[in-house]
C-alpha cells in the first residue's frame, strides 16, 4: 500500500549529483511503484535525500533492504557498539558516554572516500540518517564520480583504463590508523581489497572513476611515487567544485548515495556540539 496520497516530487539540486524526493514518509513503508521511482531517480542523480522523516532503526533498515543485502556494523573504530542498537546500523558521532565514544568518526574532518571500499564485497548504497545536528559545520559534500571520468584528461584516462588499485584498510578517512592495523611502510604491499580504477555502473552503464580514501592506496603496476603521482591527480581532479554538491544538514534529513560513482567528505565542526546520525551500508552484489 503507498504510503502517500500524492505523486512523488523530484526536485534535482542544481548541481553535478543531487535530488530531493518530496512526498514521502518512510515510516509508513513504500509501494512498489514509489519505490522504483526512487530507484531510477537515484540512477540519475547518483545522491537522494528525504528531508523531514523520523524514522527508528527498524524502518531505516527495512528501508535499507530495499537496495539490497545490508552489512553487519560492529563498531570496531571506537571500541564496539552501544547495546540495543540494531545489527546493521552503524552510528556517526561525536558524543561520549562514560568517556568512551559512542559513535564513529568524532568531530575533524573526514577526507574523500568511498564507503567500505577496503571490502572484497564493497558497498553500493549508504543510508545516512541525522538525530541530533550541530549548528553549524559538519556539512557533507558528494562527488560525480561519472562526470569525473567523462571529463578526466584523455591521457590519464588511457593510463588508468585497465589498472586496478588497492583501497587501503589499515587507515580511517580522518586518517588515523584503524584498530587492528598497522601503519604502512610500503603502499604497495598495504591490506585492502583491488578494485577496477574505472568501473562500470550495471545500471546506468556509466563508467565511474573509482578509488578509495584520499591519500592512500596503491595503482598496481606503477613505482608507489608514480602511483602517488596519479592518484594525486585523480583526486585532484575528482573533487574539482564542478563536480560537488554540498548537503547542509537538518535533523530528519536523510540521505542515500551510490558508492560505486560517488565519493564523499565531511566539515570539521565544533566538538562541543553534538552530532549523532545513524548509517545502514548495503553490500554490492
Amino acid at each position: 500500500m503507498s504510503s502517500i496520497a500524492t505523486p512523488l516530487k523530484f526536485v534535482p539540486s542544481g548541481k553535478a549529483l543531487g535530488v530531493d524526493v518530496i512526498g514521502l514518509d518512510i515510516s509508513k513503508g513504500i509501494s512498489d511503484e514509489d519505490f522504483q521511482q526512487i530507484v531510477d531517480a537515484w540512477y540519475e542523480h547518483l545522491v537522494l535525500r528525504f528531508r523531514g522523516q523520523s524514522i527508528n532503526d527498524k524502518h531505516l533498515v527495512d528501508f535499507a533492504l530495499r537496495f539490497g543485502q545490508v552489512h553487519h556494523a560492529a563498531g570496531a573504530e571506537y571500541g564496539g557498539k552501544p547495546e540495543n542498537l540494531h545489527e546493521a546500523v552503524e552510528l556517526v558521532s561525536n558524543i561520549e558516554k562514560d568517556g568512551k565514544p559512542i559513535g564513529a568518526l568524532g568531530a575533524g574532518e573526514a577526507t574523500w572516500h568511498t564507503d567500505m571500499s577496503m571490502y572484497e564485497i564493497p558497498a553500493t548504497a549508504t543510508l545516512l540518517y541525522g538525530d541530533e545536528i550541530p549548528p553549524s559545520g559538519g556539512n557533507t559534500r558528494f562527488t560525480n564520480l561519472c562526470d569525473a571520468y567523462d571529463l578526466l584528461d584523455p591521457e590519464l584516462k588511457k593510463l588508468v583504463e585497465g589498472r586496478r588499485s588497492i583501497h587501503d584498510a589499515a587507515y580511517l578517512a580522518t586518517g588515523g590508523v584503524r584498530p587492528g592495523y598497522e601503519a604502512l611502510t610500503d603502499k604497495s604491499k598495504g591490506p585492502g581489497a583491488r578494485h577496477p580504477i574505472v568501473r562500470t555502473h550495471p545500471y546506468s552503464g556509466r563508467k565511474a572513476l573509482y578509488l578509495g580514501r584520499m591519500g592512500f592506496g596503491y595503482i598496481e603496476g606503477l613505482s608507489v611515487e608514480e602511483s602517488d603521482r596519479v592518484l594525486d591527480a585523480l583526486w585532484a581532479h575528482m573533487t574539482q567544485p564542478r563536480f560537488i554538491w554540498e548537503q547542509e544538514w537538518k535533523a530528519g534529513d536523510l540521505i542515500v548515495w551510490d558508492n560505486r560513482c560517488v565519493a564523499h567528505a565531511r566539515g570539521a565542526f565544533d566538538p562541543k556540539s553534538r552530532r549523532l546520525l545513524r548509517r545502514v551500508t548495503v553490500m554490492d552484489t
